[in-house]
């Protein structure tokens, strides 16, 4: 095409027509500008759906991570909230002096239990290294943002307190009150000295505390992620 406007002009050249001359080449360079234009329209297309694709890729693996991390969390928070129960039974069996039974030694066994959460946190990483922006929905964007803020360090702050409480503290004192310890049954010596162990129940609220502080910080990440979960399904659909 522009072969063919040069050959044009060169004709009108040689026949002195310069006004339309210069009408062709004006109309040799709209035709240049539209053809850029085009060119940068089909580039940016392109860039486009290069960037929907990767978001879409980084959505879909986000998605993944929180479905794997809201299973493992409903099992630690099921899992709290029974262990949770059974220290409120227990002390509450202990204060008010009733009998023993062996049931109870289920009870004195899970208070030393606490769930340790292992979460996915790879797709975080790629959206939080190649840039937030990549995600358009704004609702999306700014809750992403906010699960990277409240990451898992305090958890496994309070995680860590309970653990070192119990290894350097708590076991030392408690076992010899027990004739075993396990993660099934714990049987008391002596129950009526137990009873009576102020010590012993100090220790069993101050593990209670811990772990409902522990509780309501992984229920705190457990909703914002089950509300991110339903936001990117929403999006994929």
């Amino acid at each position: 095409m522009i072969k063919f406007f040069r050959q044009i002009r060169y004709d009108l050249m040689k026949q002195n027509k310069t006004r339309k001359y210069f009408k062709y080449a004006i109309g040799e360079i709209i035709l240049v500008v539209i053809g850029i234009l085009i060119a940068l329209q089909i580039n940016n297309w392109n860039e486009e759906r290069k960037e929907n694709l990767f978001e879409k890729k980084v959505l879909s693996e986000i998605l993944m991570d929180t479905e794997e991390d809201l299973k493992e969390m409903k099992n630690a928070l099921d899992s709290l909230n029974d262990t949770q129960k059974s220290s409120h039974a227990l002390l509450s069996h202990l204060n008010d002096r009733k009998p023993y039974h062996d049931s109870l030694d289920v009870d004195f066994a899970k208070q030393f239990r606490l769930w340790s959460l292992s979460p996915n946190t790879t797709a975080f990483e790629t959206a939080k290294t190649e840039g937030l922006h990549i995600i358009k929905n704004d609702s999306i964007r700014l809750l992403t943002a906010k699960v990277n803020e409240y990451t898992f360090d305090y958890i496994r702050v309070l995680e860590s307190r309970f653990q070192d409480y119990k290894t350097n503290i708590v076991l030392s004192y408690t076992l010899p009150l027990f004739d075993s310890y396990n993660f099934e049954k714990m049987k008391p010596r002596n129950y009526e000295t137990l009873i009576e162990d102020v010590t012993y129940l100090g220790i069993i609220k101050t593990l209670s505390l811990m772990r409902k502080r522990y509780l309501e910080n992984i229920k705190f990440r457990y909703d914002l992620l089950k509300k991110l979960n339903e936001m990117i399904k929403t999006e994929l659909e």
